[in-house]
């Protein structure tokens, strides 16, 4: 069984109009990333129907729909509306972490109550530098702690400082999230990206800390995925394709989950490390109460 931890989606309207709708949101950062002013765009899409068969074709039995890190509030609350339509119509197959915005204050906190109640599973995914406020932010504690009390686990997008440039890239620096771990441990926080790779062996010793896989095949060679067991732990990493993103560039025309599958399954590493990765791991962290339909527990 393959639960996918870290994948986006987006309405038709919002991706058969995407230059007119950032525009209207006034979500400029988006816009650059997903259609960039220079250069191929690997962002692919898809609606719901089209995630379902897909996921179908390589038997990932459950999808966790993570928020983009918007730059303004109205556009999380407008992301929570189209996730919590979706949730509601495949409960059995799909969950959802709520975007957020700090900039919002009260607001956005009262937001993610409401998508608590609605049954959303998460934050994410949050990258501060790219949304206008600092990872020291007093609505993002409150928001962190939030998530300890729902047992809910919150995403943050890392990136690698030492890899190549790509369309929509800033930095993230690590030691601000460790701090964040560090002072709540009561909360799970999922690292996006195999936190960039950096400071994994300091990362081993949070045992609040994981980290996913979404794009790795964009940023690093096969072996990394060894690399990363090695450092931080096979019972600390979690599948996240980040569909419908096109991570193999050379093979993918449009966006799927069996390509990357494939290919972690043929990077080298244990039967054992593979089941952990690919489903045992996040089941460790989904929130209690909202268990995985019965033929998907094992």
């Amino acid at each position: 069984m393959t639960i996918d931890a870290h994948i986006h989606l987006y309405p038709a309207s919002v991706y058969e109009n995407t230059r007119s709708w950032a525009e209207k949101w006034k979500e400029p950062y988006w816009l650059q990333c997903v259609s960039p002013s220079s250069g191929p765009t690997l962002q692919g899409w898809a609606s719901v129907d089209q995630l379902l068969r897909d996921m179908d074709a390589a038997e990932v039995k459950q999808a966790i729909i993570l928020g983009w890190y918007w730059e303004n509030a109205n556009t999380c609350y407008e992301n929570i509306s189209w996730q919590r339509d979706w949730i509601a119509r495949h409960p059995d197959r799909l969950m959802a972490f709520a975007p957020f915005n700090a900039k919002g204050g009260s607001g956005s906190i009262d937001a993610l109550k409401q998508a608590f109640e609605c049954g959303f599973g998460g934050i994410g995914e949050l990258n501060p530098p790219a949304q206008g406020y600092t990872y020291e932010n007093e609505t993002l504690d409150r928001a962190i702690a939030l998530a300890g009390e729902h047992n809910v686990p919150v995403n943050f997008h890392v990136t690698d400082p030492t890899g190549h440039e790509y369309p929509g890239k800033i930095e993230t620096p690590i030691d601000p999230l460790i701090a964040l771990a560090k002072n709540h441990p009561e909360t799970t926080f999922i690292f996006a990206h195999l936190a960039g790779m950096m400071e994994l062996p300091q990362l081993r010793s949070l045992n609040n800390v994981y980290l996913d896989t979404a794009a790795v095949p964009l940023l690093y060679p096969r072996d990394i995925y060894q690399t990363a067991i090695e450092s931080i732990g096979r019972d600390r990493i979690l599948f996240g394709s980040d569909y419908p993103l096109r991570t193999f560039t050379k093979t993918q025309r449009k966006p799927d989950f069996k390509t990357h599958i494939d290919s972690l399954k043929n990077s080298g590493i244990s039967q054992v490390d593979l089941g952990n990765i690919f489903d045992r791991n996040i089941k460790k962290i989904l929130p209690q109460g909202r268990p995985l339909p019965n033929e998907a527990i094992s």
